[in-house]
């Protein structure tokens, strides 16, 4: 296969510092950049809403005023929280909306459109693989698309994604080894069309692989390599991105083995220079990630806890929203004497009390990671392992996986 190698322009990663396993760098899309590790918030653009809603409803659209600085959230400017956002094409129909909203919302990029000028940050638009393995088409009111590589990718580039993933088939728990193997060629193929569909589209690919340890996702990347030939990754994808994690999303030992076991395939198959970016996963596994050597993330828990009515104080500690003392934190949303009113409850509607809370909860985890990013970038190990030490290590349900990450990335305690 010919592969035109002009789309490695549109992106770059540096690794600027390494201790152990874990390692810090910059990631540059289009002349966007991040410093690694980071995370890409989960958001839904098109929430079921109109221009006049920032197109959408509930708390998804007041995170969308906050990140625009627009006046109906007191003009408070939280864009720059925002320096990524993750939004899948298997979400555009979360709400039911009938074809002619979504034709409207399929046709402007997310970043042309006036209604997010506050939003610069890097647009990853994930595939929907796990609605179309489940749902194997998006359902709106009054119309249903079966979902495939070709349609996905034209999506992708409606909505103006700047990293972009081919359509996937996510393995399952329960599934054995010969639907592993069926389902890593189905993606293969899907590989194989994304690479010839998307070779003139000025984005960042990512090749999606799947497995919870070093076999299975060295199996994945010989069922990918039999449909694909020896194709060179490095030369061909800007990142890998690990999937089939979400049902495991919470189970720490499992996150860690595939994290583990990715970046051993990626050592040994010499693209080991990509950045890896692991899909889905929960709060309190991001230390333990970027310890073992997982570059970016994607979450929605910032706006699920917020939803729930949790106001996060660290990574792993939580109150109700209505308890939260604002004056310990210094984010826009707690520094701002309207906002701290709503999130006390003084407000019509649970949206303006809840989408303040969201926004305050990822400041949380992006304070997090400049923390994990500069002990990654000090002398030594000693930095990184007292900020595991002292957070996820404190935690009855995290400490086993502290002393692992420790022991087996870090160069260990003795």
């Amino acid at each position: 296969m010919a592969v035109d190698n002009r789309l490695q322009q549109a992106a770059g990663f540096n690794i600027e510092g390494t201790t152990g396993d874990a390692r810090a760098g910059e990631l540059t899309i289009n002349g966007v950049s991040m410093e690694t590790p980071s995370l890409f918030p989960v958001i839904n653009f098109y929430g079921g809403g109109r221009s006049g809603s920032v197109f959408g409803g509930s708390t998804h659209r007041t995170v969308k005023e906050l990140i625009n600085g627009d006046d109906r959230v007191a003009g408070v400017d939280c864009s720059h929280i925002f320096e990524g956002a993750m939004m899948s094409v298997g979400s555009l129909t979360d709400y039911g909306i009938n074809r002619d909203l979504l034709q409207t919302y399929l046709s402007s990029p997310i970043k042309r459109r006036a209604e997010f000028h506050g939003f610069e940050g890097i647009i990853f638009a994930d595939s929907g693989g796990y609605k179309n393995l489940t749902q194997g088409a998006l359902d709106g009111s009054d119309f249903e698309l079966e979902m495939n590589q070709a349609r996905v990718f034209e999506m992708q580039q409606q909505l103006g994604g700047e990293i972009i993933v081919n359509l996937d088939i996510p393995i399952e728990p329960d599934d054995s080894f010969e639907e592993r193997c069926r389902k890593a060629r189905l993606t293969a193929e899907n590989v194989d069309e994304f690479l010839e569909l998307s070779k003139d589209y000025p984005a960042a690919r990512y090749l999606t692989v799947h497995g919870y340890n070093y076999s299975m996702i060295d199996t994945f990347m010989q069922e990918l390599q039999s449909i694909l030939g020896d194709i060179d990754i490095s030369a061909t994808f800007d990142g890998i991105a690990l999937g089939s994690l979400v049902p495991k999303k919470d189970d720490r030992e499992l996150l860690i083995n595939a994290v583990q076991g990715c970046r051993d395939v990626m050592a040994e198959r010499g693209f080991d220079d990509l950045p890896l970016h692991v899909l889905g996963i929960s709060n309190t596994a991001i230390p333990l990630l970027a310890a073992v050597g997982a570059d970016t993330f994607d979450s929605s828990s910032y706006m699920q806890a917020a939803i729930n009515g949790k106001y996060y104080k660290s990574l792993l500690s939580t109150v109700r929203v209505e308890d939260a003392d604002f004056k310990d934190c210094s984010c826009p949303v707690c520094s701002s004497p309207e906002l701290r009113s709503r999130m006390n409850g003084n407000t019509q509607y649970r949206k303006d009390q809840m989408g303040p809370a969201a926004v305050h909860n990822l400041y949380v985890q992006m304070t997090e990671l400049k923390n994990i990013r500069e002990r990654i970038q000090m002398d030594g190990t000693d930095g990184l392992v007292d900020y595991i030490e002292n957070t996820i290590g404190r935690n009855d349900s995290t400490r086993k996986h502290a002393h692992r990450v420790v022991n087996e990335s870090l160069g260990g305690y003795f």
